[in-house]
């Protein structure tokens, strides 16, 4: 059975892997925030793993406003950061997406949401969903650094660190839309229709 303190440690280590990744720990990467400095310092502070005092911020800024999607998705990942209670979460998130229309930050907390959850498939499609609506904004970033982390290796027999899951792994991301896709098959069917016509 886990001890609280095994779980804060895992969580701790959740939120530092991350700033560790991005090398963001709050500083310019929350100043490029397109936010009021209200919710700027309260992401800061997620980014900072301060959720306890974050999610304080963000209940403050929801008591005066019930429909900013920018606080009910901060909320909703400092409630996924708060012993894992993600179904209250989903529904902050989803509450986010349904008021701000024109923000990503809904799809942002629910794309976090479902990859600290383990449902990597869910949590990238919404992360897609957020880059269609603010392909700039800079926690897009975060949340697919997150992503490439805990997505199962190319060659699953290999560490991840290895030269070959490494080369695969390129290889996975630059394909790694169906448009994308669709294009290397089509340069690779002419490459060998080319190829076919050269040797016979």
């Amino acid at each position: 059975r886990p001890t609280a303190v095994g779980k804060l440690q895992r969580e701790d280590r959740a939120m530092s892997d991350i700033r560790e990744l991005l090398n963001i720990g709050g500083g310019n990467f929350c100043d490029r925030l397109d936010v009021s400095p209200p919710l700027r310092a309260a992401w800061r502070l997620v980014f900072d793993g301060e959720c306890a005092e974050a999610e304080r911020r963000f209940r403050r800024i929801v008591a005066e406003d019930k429909r900013n999607a920018e606080a009910l998705a901060g909320l909703a990942i400092c409630v996924a950061e708060d012993g894992g209670r993600f179904i209250s979460a989903e529904k902050l998130a989803k509450m986010s997406v349904r008021y701000g229309k024109r923000s990503p930050a809904g799809y942002l907390a629910l794309g976090y949401i479902h990859l600290r959850a383990s449902r990597l498939d869910e949590g990238y499609r919404y992360l897609m969903k957020a880059r269609h609506v603010a392909p700039e904004d800079p926690r897009l970033r975060a949340g697919l650094v997150w992503y490439e982390k805990e997505r199962p290796p190319v060659g699953a027999d290999l560490a991840r660190e290895h030269p070959v899951n490494q080369v695969l792994g390129g290889m996975r991301q630059a394909l790694g839309t169906p448009a994308r896709r669709a294009a290397a098959a089509v340069v690779l069917g002419i490459g060998i229709s080319l190829t076919r016509a050269l040797v016979a």
